[in-house]
């Protein structure tokens, strides 16, 4: 493992390298993809344009909460989950984990995972494929591209959980800041969050295409 730590540039924010094995890698592959997806037409959320699936908690994109306990997460994730308590890389451990599944095309729109639904840390671990993350400042708009490789893990607290967007573009071909360039590929991320509530404030209760609440937007 090797850690970077980027509070210069976005304080919070730090990913970590091999944080798992291609062993690992593709052993949770096999699984996950044995399981059931939902998205594009599917239920549960059937109006999300990716391919996801969800364990510890079953959260509702169009209505913005949450709808069920599902119970533990999947023993494919154990490891993973020992290695972040282990490293103190969330207060408390995860009890919801959204599988994303990004093809050639697939992008997310800038957002940020609602303070008032998950907890203080965002974790998302890139198999398979690398991407660049652009994290945008909500309020200076200052932006910064993070090359996210496979097998890392991409660790958000702090300012860059709260006060930055976080998004993927739809391209093939992306550059990241330090001129390193990566070619696009199926690409299933894990984010393990922590649910400290089951339903937005009623004022929060709105989702569209570019909701910052839940992590839906999707680049067309």
């Amino acid at each position: 493992m090797h850690k970077i730590d980027y509070n210069d540039e976005i304080p919070g924010l730090l990913l970590i390298q091999d944080f798992v094995t291609q062993e690992e890698e593709t052993l949770m592959i096999e699984t996950i993809d044995k399981n059931q997806w939902c998205g594009l037409g599917i239920s549960p959320n059937p109006e999300l344009k990716r391919r996801t699936q969800q364990y510890g908690h079953l959260f509702s994109y169009r209505y913005r909460k949450v709808l069920e306990e599902l119970g533990p997460l999947p023993e494919f994730s154990g490891q993973v989950v020992q290695r972040i308590m282990e490293h103190e890389l969330m207060p408390n451990t995860p009890n919801h984990l959204l599988v994303n599944e990004y093809n050639l095309g697939q992008g997310i729109m800038p957002h940020t995972d609602a303070p008032t639904l998950f907890g203080p840390a965002i974790l998302s671990l890139s198999l398979l494929s690398a991407c660049v993350m652009k994290f945008t400042h909500v309020e200076t708009g200052h932006t910064v591209d993070i090359l996210l490789p496979r097998l890392s893990i991409v660790v958000m607290r702090g300012d860059s959980r709260y006060k930055y967007k976080h998004s993927i573009s739809k391209d093939h071909i992306e550059t990241a800041s330090d001129g390193t360039t990566i070619q696009r590929d199926r690409r299933v991320s894990l984010t393990f969050r922590e649910i400290i509530a089951w339903e937005a404030p009623p004022a929060e209760n709105t989702c569209n295409k570019t909701c910052s609440a839940c992590s839906a937007a999707v680049v067309p």
